[in-house]
């Protein structure tokens, strides 16, 4: 369904760039701007600005800029009305619907109301003195803290059959509506009873924070019940596409470009505590879905399963589906009996991050080495079907460097010549991979297109595109009633004179308003353009004033500056022509009329070039 315009503006208006960008990154003010590292690309040196102003943000580093709304389409991977959506819900702004969506709209908004009333049910459960007490006990047990219970917003299910059904009656949500979001069960006389009784609960966030299931860990052991009991499917819950602590992790695992999976909530948990990323899935094994969702936010999935045998056989399982999503994999192990909640309850989360860094191996070294320790290659039969299954695995590679390194790596680990495992990989590249490997589904981001250099682009004819976008109207008619539209450089560039003139048609001054809400048809590559000319790399020092340094400012004399810019613009593309109408007048026939033309063409320019430099051209 199309939002209109004027709720697109709104939402606009009413989302700060700099609150926003402040959840992502860490920021400090940098004149009038705030600087720094890019949440997009690995950095060491901060070049990610912010312009609160101007409602833009631009990295000088990996190129990528818009405004409030384009930073959410790439920071969570949306594309342009889920932004809007998720913006207006960050605002309370209501977007308006068709009937028949508005149904269908209403239900689901009813099912994530009744799942947010009980996860907030279940911390003030956790919260009250006598009632959650015991499950207070057992949390503060396992080393947790305030903060991470908090952050999380872990509660407590009394172990009761109706409590949660009767708080909702109280503030008028249905039976009908906690069923529909898997709180509660029917019976077959009609009547309901809770899900969740007597356990601790987790909830289970999207990817971007919504609350779409629980999990519970049973309190009190019984022979009877599961240690851990999740959500059913819903409508909003699919366990084969969600992981458990992504919505906490995700912004440090796309700072590291990586992340740890691992098997339960509490893992999770610990992890987090000790300022390491995670994420887990929700008692099923790794799924496709999974991988691609992950794919979205880093380039390496380091598995952390428990160190037994159950475990090393999930390893092996998600190494396959993790290649198979196209995501490099690596395995990290554990000394044995211990899982990464244990580790850093009795070692500390010092001693975690170091272990990480030793003991974490590329997943055709932890192969090789599980093969060896499980007497894998106690027959040639044996050796011959872990080459095949490593080759399988190799074929998933893209990256043409790496699959050589793979290569030279398995030749040398199973004593082969490197021609033959080339050959083995490259037949389960033919035949098998298309099978196997699944299609990606694209981003959930429409921003795909890659980060444009745009230092092709003249100082001076980017500082005429900033004056037109800041100054509108009288600009606009100003500027491009003294150049031509071939004195722009072809690209990006003509590209963004274009919108300016379509908008300016269309939306008189509010010209930057309709180029930021797409009322204009400005493509990807327009809209960094737009980021890059608003922001700029460098600000004045205030100390200048101070030394009384006169530095004239953009909108002190915006006309002088449009004139001088125009003047070196226009020079530029005169002194082309001069050059080009030179050489071929000297290639022209002697004494030809194509001579005299070009001689007369010649010396017309260098006319031309002379008002330019003389500023006549201009009218004050």
């Amino acid at each position: 369904m199309r939002i209109p315009k004027n709720v697109i503006e709104q939402v606009r208006d009413a989302s700060d760039i700099l609150s926003i960008a402040q959840d992502y990154v860490r920021l400090k003010k940098a004149g009038r701007n705030y600087l720094g590292l890019c949440p997009f690309h690995s950095e060491k040196t901060a070049s990610f600005n912010v312009s609160p102003a101007k409602g833009f943000f631009k990295c000088f580093g990996c190129g990528k800029g818009g405004d409030t709304i384009t930073f959410v389409m790439e920071i969570e991977r949306l594309e342009f009305l889920d932004a809007i959506r998720w913006l207006a819900d960050r605002a309370g702004i209501e977007i308006p619907k068709t009937k028949e969506e508005g149904k269908a709209y209403d239900k689901r908004e009813s099912v994530y109301a009744a799942l947010r009333f009980a996860s907030e049910y279940y911390v003030r459960k956790l919260k009250e003195p006598n009632s959650g007490a015991r499950a207070r006990e057992y949390l503060h047990g396992r080393s947790l803290t305030e903060k991470t219970i908090t952050r999380f917003s872990l509660g407590y299910a009394p172990d009761s059959w109706d409590s949660l059904i009767k708080a909702a009656a109280d503030v008028h949500i249905k039976p009908e509506t906690l069923e529909k979001a898997g709180l509660i069960i029917k019976r077959d006389d009609g009547s309901y009873y809770d899900r969740f009784r007597g356990r601790i609960m987790f909830p289970i966030r999207s990817h971007v924070g919504k609350i779409i299931g629980f999990g519970g860990r049973i309190l009190v052991d019984h022979p009877k019940a599961p240690k851990y009991l999740n959500s059913s499917e819903t409508d909003v819950y699919h366990k084969s596409n969600i992981l458990y602590g992504l919505y906490q992790s995700k912004r440090m695992a796309r700072q590291e470009e990586s992340i740890l999976l691992v098997e339960g909530y509490t893992d999770v948990l610990a992890l987090d505590q000790a300022g390491v990323g995670s994420a887990a899935c929700c008692g099923t094994a790794l799924t496709l879905q999974q991988v691609t969702l992950l794919g979205r936010y880093v380039k390496e999935i380091r598995l952390l399963y428990d160190a037994d045998r159950a475990g090393m056989e999930a390893t092996e399982r998600a190494i396959d589906v993790v290649l198979a999503g196209g995501v490099a994999a690596s395995v990290v192990s554990l000394p044995e009996g211990e899982d990464p909640d244990s580790f850093v309850r009795e070692k500390g989360a010092d001693a975690f991050k170091l272990h990480l860094k030793t003991a974490t191996k590329d997943w055709i070294d932890a192969f090789f080495a599980a093969s060896l320790s499980d007497d894998g290659f106690g027959t040639l039969h044996k050796k011959r079907q872990a080459i095949s299954g490593v080759a399988k695995r190799i074929a998933y590679t893209k990256d043409d460097i790496l699959r050589k390194m793979y290569v030279q790596k398995a030749s040398q680990l199973f004593a082969i010549p490197e021609g033959d495992m080339a050959h083995e990989i490259t037949r389960y590249a033919r035949s098998n991979q298309p099978q196997q490997q699944p299609t990606q589904t694209p981003p959930e981001s429409s921003t795909s297109a890659e980060p444009v250099n745009f230092d092709a682009i003249s100082e001076p004819e980017k500082m005429l595109l900033q004056l037109m976008l800041e100054e509108g109207g009288p600009m606009i008619e100003y500027i491009l009633g003294n150049m031509g539209y071939d004195e722009f450089q072809e690209g990006p560039s003509r590209k963004l004179v274009d919108a300016l003139i379509k908008g300016y048609e269309t939306h008189g001054d509010g010209i930057l308003s309709a180029i930021q809400s797409k009322g204009i048809n400005a493509d990807e590559i327009t809209q960094q353009l737009v980021a890059h000319v608003l922001v700029p790399r460098h600000e004045i020092s205030e100390g200048w004033e101070a030394k009384k340094i006169n530095v004239p400012r953009l909108n002190e004399n915006s006309k002088r500056i449009a004139q001088d810019c125009m003047m070196r613009v226009k020079g530029k593309v005169v002194e082309r022509d001069l050059q080009r109408v030179k050489h071929e007048m000297m290639n022209a026939p002697e004494g030809s009329e194509e001579q005299s033309r070009l001689q007369k063409e010649y010396l017309g320019q260098k006319q031309y070039l002379l008002k330019i430099n003389n500023r006549t051209l201009f009218d004050d």
